[in-house]
Order: C-alpha cells, then structure tokens, then sequence
C-alpha cells in the first residue's frame, strides 16, 4: 500500500467582491475542528472535506453565500500543496 503525499503547504484564496474572513481566524476554526493540516503531514481527504464545509459554514455564518471548491496541486512525487478556492454565489 502506497503513503499519501505530504502536504507541504495550503492556500485560502478568496475570489470576488466580499468581506473576507481573517487568516488567523480561519486557521483557528479549522484548528479546533481538527482539519488544519501541519506542514509535512500526510494528505488526507477528510480533512479536505472537513476545511471545504467548515468554509462554508463560516461565511455562511457570517452573512455571504459562497462555494468552496479545494484543488489538490501535486509538488513532486511526494508531495502536494491544497489550494481552497472561496467564491462568493
């Protein structure tokens, strides 16, 4: 059985005209869900799923319907950078 790549960083990049969230309390929510990924951890896709609603929720919570689609952006063969992407709707 193959190791999933590591995740050598991750990206929140917020597209359109709305009032954004701050980073650091971004990272703070995704870190008391347990879906905040540490640099060289192991990809994996709950955690990525777990980000993509928690964004969600979070605007959703904060008055601005948005989509969040997440990119998984292969580095080199062992490694990957996440990428979410915040549309407002």
């Amino acid at each position: 059985m193959s190791r999933p790549p590591l995740v050598r960083s991750w990206t929140i990049r917020e597209v359109g005209n709305f009032k954004k969230i701050p980073t650091a309390t971004l990272k703070q929510k995704m870190t008391e869900r347990g879906v905040l990924f540490g640099v060289n951890e192991p990809y994996d896709q709950n955690k990525v799923d777990g980000t993509t609603l928690l964004l969600r929720q979070l605007y959703k919570d904060a008055g601005v319907l948005v989509t969040v689609r997440s990119q998984r952006i292969q580095i080199n063969a062992n490694a990957v950078k996440v990428e979410y992407v915040v549309n407002k709707q």
